[in-house]
């Protein structure tokens, strides 16, 4: 699941999913010898081989940990920030990958000395797990017979942990680390550029943090500045609103359809014949009725179904105010503007494109759609899908749900 959730993002954002050796120049294990069990190195990663411990970019939080409680990645300084991928495997979705990798036995968990002494530790997986010198003293020798040929070329700029036809040397480490799995596992990576250009705004948005304190603490102690501090306060929440839009949409997207979910590519526009078509409109509307007859939703129109970002350009409509026009028509003609209310949207925008959000919230009373001036058409949510129903079926469901008070 969590390489299928990298693979979606990778498609979201144009990237190519890449893994920890086509960005790691070398990988070190602890040095008994050192302070902190690591040599001070530019642009290094130190990965933790527990996933509820954070990873750290420089050794010096590691002086008060055991040494074989983390390995050292060197990273390739053209590929790859190691600040960013700091942050990123200390995210939700990161830790979710690093869970991954200890649920396949790439990392395993050390045990404290508390941890062996447990009752039924003997049955646990694997050999117990050695502390202390001694492990340290295992791993540096792991790595004199491991790493001296298996990572030729480190150092050189390769951007390659070398680790195929070293199965023998790898069987004299501790089993606490599968590399070859482990710097082969897909990882989620934009651009150097981009990841740069991440930490700056994070940067920024911790000052955003701290200076919306300062605002906090002025309105207790100089009210006189309320007006002021209101006005400035209006326009930031103008802008986070709109990414949290956009940033919400995209999550949106990657949970993929469901019962209170749906993509629609177009809002009239026939893709394969690249005219309007009546159809393409239905299918949006009897989403939207189906939603207010059971429990509400979301529809996302400028989205195909396997979640890719087509927008709403190519609807064929002259400006933005033409297309959400054209919307509130299809709502008023075929719904009724007396549900209107339940039905809130909004253009948010997503990369350099647009995407239609709708949300109905679930009626109180039975919602039919009209096709035409003659006939009606009700529908309700079954699962990912829009039914309909016609005949003893829709008597019985408008009877059950709104107590004989619906539109019969």
């Amino acid at each position: 699941m969590v390489e299928k959730e990298i693979d979606s993002l990778c498609s979201q954002y144009g990237l190519r999913a890449t893994n920890l050796s086509e960005i790691t120049l070398d990988i070190n294990l602890p040095d008994p010898s050192l302070e902190s069990g690591f040599r001070k190195l530019e642009n290094t990663l130190f990965l933790p081989l527990s996933d509820d411990a954070n990873a750290v970019s420089s050794p010096s939080p590691l002086a008060e940990a055991e040494p074989p409680a983390y390995i050292q990645l060197v990273l390739d300084p053209e590929k790859a920030s190691a600040d960013y991928l700091v942050d990123f495997l200390n995210n939700p979705l990161g830790r979710k990958i690093r869970k991954a990798w200890e649920a396949r036995g790439f990392i395993r968990r050390p045990k404290s000395p508390a941890e062996e002494k447990l009752p039924g530790s003997e049955v646990s997986e694997g050999p117990a797990f050695p502390s202390g010198d001694a492990i340290a003293n295992a791993y540096a020798d792991a790595y004199d017979d491991a790493y001296a040929d298996t990572c030729a070329g480190a150092g050189e700029g390769t951007g390659v942990v070398v680790i195929s036809g070293a199965s023998d040397s790898f069987s004299a480490l501790p089993s606490t680390v599968d590399l070859n799995s482990l710097s082969h596992s897909r990882l989620y990576l934009p651009d150097l550029q981009t990841q740069k250009e991440i930490l700056m705004v994070k940067g920024l948005i911790s000052e955003l943090i701290a200076q919306l304190s300062v605002f906090e603490c002025r309105l207790s102690t100089y009210p006189k500045n309320l007006a002021h501090i209101e006005e400035k306060i209006a326009h930031i929440r103008e802008a986070v609103q709109l990414a949290n839009d956009s940033d919400y949409v995209l999550e949106l997207i990657r949970r993929g359809e469901s019962k209170k979910l749906e993509f629609k590519s177009t809002l009239r526009m026939n893709l394969m014949s690249g005219k309007p078509d009546w159809n393409i409109e239905h299918a949006v509307l009897k989403t939207l009725v189906a939603y207010l007859n059971t429990d509400g939703g979301t529809l996302l129109v400028g989205v195909s179904n396997e979640g890719e970002v087509l927008g709403i350009e190519n609807e064929g409509f002259p400006n933005e105010d033409k297309f959400l026009l054209h919307f509130k028509q299809l709502i008023k003609q075929h719904i009724g503007l007396a549900y209107a209310p339940l039905i809130e949207y909004a253009l948010v925008p997503v990369g350099e494109k647009k995407i239609l959000e709708v949300d109905c919230r679930k009626s109180d009373e039975a919602v039919f759609m009209t096709p035409n001036k003659k006939d009606e058409e009700f529908y309700i949510r079954i699962g990912p899908s829009s039914e309909r129903l016609t005949g003893s079926k829709l008597l019985e469901y408008v009877g059950r749900r709104y107590n004989g008070n619906g539109h019969q």
